[in-house]
Order: structure tokens, then C-alpha cells, then sequence
């Protein structure tokens, strides 16, 4: 069995990406300048507590490992970080000091669209990033309240970025989409930056195949081109690496169901039911209401969600997707109570959505002074989101709240200076 301390050197390629957070702590990172080739900034807003709690392993990768998440559940007891979101305790735990994401394919031609666009709905990082946000020659870059952030494009690598690095780390996925289309070629990559792969400390990638970003068919080619390319043994250690040291037992077969996001006919529903989520507790219930919104049975979700919360799941998941399946029903005033479980604490990024919804939700059952004060709300957590100036606006028109109208019309006006760099 491979151990993470064997991970120290050559090219380790994770399963997933949230794996490599525990292979940076075995490799002894501290304040590292990591040059992050993704299709996806892998970055959320991850609450202090469990920040903290994640510094204080340091120098232990297997305990860290353990503190790993089985997307999508983000409740107490399931992990503290995972694949979408551990760049953010990276910085703020200092393993790393600085992010510069290199985004691929057409996206790479506007990367301060899209560092803005990948930042807009984290919560509380907004009001720091327009205050620091600057565009540069090669691309953009902002502060977070845990460190610094930037972006560029393949074509744009040079010494102005480059100079600064001190380790690389490449998703699979920037090099082809879901569906096998080829963006880039490692030659490209090698060529940009300059074939010396010695001047890096560490280069670490991920497959991401079993979160389905990349094709089965060309994980392991492109990872063994890369490792030939940089002259390293590549190192592909097994999940149970990374998820040996935490709860095995995860509900699969419910899992795979709600990652297709197709509807389960309901007796299909009812013998996942009996055969395995039940036996999962509130886990198991936040999955069936998961499965039933996507199915579009939204009293049967809505009923889901409060069996998980009352087994004490705070349920957001399934409450987001069960409100936007009773938005489509027409039953705003239902998916109004479902997202406003959602922002009870706003933290991850589909909490800040749902305040998005709720505001709208609000609009159109008619609660005009509730939605000013939720658009209030959302445009303090999220401000750098492009909506939240207009729903300001459109709540307090209907609220006749010329103060709120004002507010909005301001800040539309800073969010032009930072999004059109007027």
C-alpha cells in the first residue's frame, strides 16, 4: 500500500484533486508560490474554525487525509475540505502563499473575466478582491483575506509570472474537457514553461476521472506523456491513500445517482432506500431528498429534507436542490423556505446562490420589504456577483425604498469599474 510519505518526490498524480492537499504536507510546503493549471479554480470559502483545525495538522498528512470530503456533502462530520475548495485552507493553513490559476482554452484569452467569474459567488472574499483587483499584461490578479490570487492564459506564461514559482500543479482536465475535446498538448505546457522542469520544487497533478472532468481513456495517457516529458517517475497512488485514514463506508449507489442528476423512479428510490441509504442515517436521508428533487417529487424532497435535519443534517444540499426544483414547479413561496435554509450560514458557494434565489423568491410572492432585506444580505456576502446590485435595485422599487434603490445604483457603478475596468 502506498503511504503518503512515499509521495515526497517525483510526479504525484491524485486521484482527486482535493487528494494533493496531503501530498503538499508530506513534501514539507511552506508559503509555496504554486502555478495551478485547471479547468476549475478549485477555491471556496472554507469557515475559520475548520481552517484552523487543518493548520494545526500540519506535518501529519495522514490525519489531514482523513479530514478529506466525499463531494457533495459538507456537513459536520464529513470533512473539512475536498476537491472544490482546498486551495483556500492551503492559504490560509500557509502551505501555500500565492495562486496562480492558469485557465485553459478560450477562457485563457480574458483570464480577468474569468478570475472574476470564478470568485464572484465565494462568500465573504468579494469586498477584498475589488479592492485589490488589478489587471495586468499577462492577465489579473486580487488579495483574498487568505492570500493572493491570480490568473493568466497558456500563451501569456513568462518571466513576469514564472519568475515567482516555486511548484506546479496540473488537473488533467486542463489539457481535455469531459467529453475527450483536446484543449492544449503537454508539449505546449512543457514549452511554456521552458522545458526545466528542475526549477520547480514539486509537480503534482490530478486524474479527476472518478468525479467525471476527465475521460477514463485519457487520465492515465496524459498523466504517463507528462511524466515522460518531465523526465519523472510518475506516482499515481490509489484513492484508499488519501481515504484509508477517514470513514470508508460512503453510500455509493446513492452517490452515483445524484452525480448522474437524472430523475430515480420512485420504486427504484424506495429499494436504494431500504437496501442502503437508510442504514447511512442522516446522510442516507439528505441523498433520498437529494434523489427525489431531481426527480422533480418536490413534496416527497421537501419532506426528505426535514427527516435529514431533524437526524442533524443541516441539509443545505438537498434544500438547494429541492428549492430549485419547486422554482420550476411554480411553487415560490415552498422554495423560498427551502433556500432560506440555505443561507442560515452562508459559507459555501451554494449558500451564496441560494440568497441569490431566495431574493427572487421573495420578489415574486410578493414580500417586497423581505426581499430588500435579503438582497441587502446577499450583496454584503457576495458583492462582487453581477447580480446583486439589480436585485437590490428591483426590491426596493418594489418596496418604494428609494435608500436601497441608491445603494444599488452605486454599487452597480463599482461593479463596472472592476468587472469592465472602467
Amino acid at each position: 500500500m502506498t503511504t503518503l510519505r512515499a509521495l515526497r518526490e517525483g510526479l504525484v498524480v491524485v486521484p482527486e484533486h482535493g487528494h494533493v492537499l496531503p501530498v503538499w504536507d508530506a513534501r514539507g510546503f511552506h508559503r509555496e508560490h504554486v502555478l495551478f493549471f485547471d479547468r476549475h479554480l478549485d477555491l471556496k470559502h472554507v469557515p475559520p474554525a475548520d481552517c484552523e483545525a487543518l493548520a494545526a495538522l500540519r506535518g501529519r498528512p495522514d490525519d489531514l487525509a482523513a479530514q478529506g470530503r466525499r463531494l457533495p456533502f459538507r456537513e459536520p462530520g464529513h470533512g473539512r475540505y475536498g476537491l472544490d475548495d482546498f486551495l483556500y485552507p492551503a492559504l490560509a493553513g500557509g502551505w501555500l502563499a500565492s495562486v496562480c490559476w492558469v485557465v485553459p482554452g478560450d477562457a485563457g484569452r480574458d483570464p480577468a473575466r474569468a478570475l472574476l467569474d470564478a470568485l464572484s459567488l465565494v462568500p465573504h472574499v468579494g469586498q477584498r478582491v475589488m479592492e485589490t483587483f488589478v489587471r495586468t499584461p499577462w492577465g489579473a490578479r486580487a488579495e483574498l483575506p487568505v492570500g493572493s490570487v491570480a490568473c493568466t492564459g497558456l500563451g501569456a506564461l513568462g518571466p513576469d509570472v514564472l519568475d515567482g514559482v516555486t511548484a506546479v500543479d496540473l488537473d488533467l482536465d486542463f489539457f481535455v474537457d469531459s467529453d475527450g475535446e483536446a484543449d492544449h498538448t503537454v508539449a505546449e505546457v512543457m514549452d511554456a514553461l521552458g522545458n526545466d522542469p528542475s526549477r520547480y520544487r514539486s509537480w503534482t497533478g490530478s486524474m479527476s476521472v472518478s468525479s467525471g472532468f476527465v475521460p477514463k481513456a485519457s487520465g492515465a495517457a496524459l498523466a504517463g506523456r507528462l511524466a515522460q516529458a518531465l523526465g519523472m517517475e510518475l506516482k499515481a497512488p490509489p484513492a484508499e491513500t488519501f481515504t484509508r485514514h477517514g470513514d470508508a463506508a460512503v453510500p455509493e449507489r446513492g452517490l452515483a445517482a445524484a452525480a448522474l442528476g437524472a430523475p430515480v423512479e420512485p420504486e427504484l428510490l424506495k429499494r436504494l432506500w431500504a437496501e442502503e441509504l437508510a442504514a447511512f442515517g442522516a446522510q442516507g436521508a439528505t441523498l433520498r431528498a437529494v434523489l427525489d428533487a431531481q426527480s422533480a417529487r418536490v413534496d416527497a424532497a421537501i419532506s426528505g429534507v426535514r427527516q435529514a435535519r431533524s437526524l442533524g443534517a443541516r441539509a443545505s444540499w438537498p434544500a438547494y436542490v429541492a428549492g430549485l426544483a419547486a422554482m420550476r414547479a411554480g411553487r415560490h413561496a415552498d422554495a423560498l423556505e427551502l433556500f432560506a435554509l440555505c443561507t442560515e450560514d452562508i459559507s459555501d458557494t451554494l449558500d451564496a446562490h441560494a440568497a441569490i434565489l431566495e431574493t427572487i423568491c421573495a420578489l415574486r410572492v410578493g414580500r417586497a420589504r423581505g426581499a430588500v432585506e435579503r438582497a441587502r444580505r446577499a450583496l454584503g456576502v457576495i458583492p462582487l456577483h453581477h447580480d446583486t446590485a439589480g436585485l437590490l435595485d428591483r426590491a426596493g422599487r418594489a418596496a418604494g425604498d428609494s435608500a436601497a434603490r441608491h445603494d444599488a445604483q452605486q454599487h452597480a457603478k463599482t461593479l463596472a469599474e472592476v468587472w469592465d475596468g472602467r
